[in-house]
């Protein structure tokens, strides 16, 4: 008993399930986050990558469908002139396959048939998916509705705890006074003491003094009344 040969049709959904669902797989292995995160540019770029995907494999469908196991060479219309009769010029890759069944058909005057495998017509709209905003919309006039605070009719009592206060440690004194001194030693002016606590803009200052004092003695009478007061 022959076995029967397999349909093309689904020989072709077969191939391009297959091609779609790797590449989707393999959009999703390389994305750097979870796709609400990505900013939109990131967004299109995926769908970008995607749509040129899809577009391709339609195109390959059509074709193939189209071809019903037939010799087939794919090409584009390029002219068509109609006067007393119809002269059509259709251009074609050099590199097209079953380019050597063109020229023998040429060669000994068979027929050939032109079939129009239209691929616009299944890929409209792809255009129109895109990313989503970076800054997502607001409902502005829908925000509440009569069942806000449900469940809730009684006041709820609650602890207001305030921010943990910060301890400087001496060594946080002693390091502020080191990149003092140190900016110094590098001719950065006082104006470049880092925003930090006040504490610690304190030994700051005074390392940066310090360091003025050891290295140019002379510049500690002209010392403006700003750096004394910071000190």
């Amino acid at each position: 008993m022959s076995k029967k040969p397999n349909d093309f049709r689904q020989m072709t959904a077969d191939t391009v399930g297959k091609d779609l669902l790797g590449a989707l797989v393999q959009e999703i292995r390389l994305l750097p986050d979870v796709w609400p995160k990505l900013p939109k540019k990131k967004q299109d770029d995926v769908i970008d990558r995607l749509r040129k995907r899809v577009e391709e494999n339609v195109s390959m469908a059509v074709f193939t469908l189209a071809a019903q196991d037939r010799t087939v060479v794919a090409g584009s219309l390029d002219q068509i002139t109609i006067k007393d009769g119809v002269k059509a010029v259709i251009k074609f890759s050099i590199k097209s396959p079953n380019l050597d069944g063109l020229y023998e058909a040429a060669s000994d005057g068979s027929d050939v048939l032109v079939v129009v495998a239209g691929v616009k017509e299944h890929t409209g709209g792809m255009n129109e998916i895109q990313g989503e905003d970076d800054q997502r919309g607001m409902d502005l006039g829908h925000e509440y509705n009569k069942n806000d605070g449900g469940g809730m009719d009684e006041p709820i009592e609650g602890e207001v705890l305030g921010l943990p206060e910060k301890v400087i440690t001496e060594e946080d004194k002693v390091e502020a006074w080191n990149l003092g001194y140190e900016a110094a030693s590098y001719g950065e002016p006082q104006s470049n003491c880092p925003i930090m606590d006040a504490e610690l803009v304190k030994e700051w200052v005074r390392g940066f003094i310090a360091w003025n004092e050891e290295n140019n003695p002379n510049d500690n009478e002209t010392q403006s009344n700003d750096d004394k007061d910071a000190a």
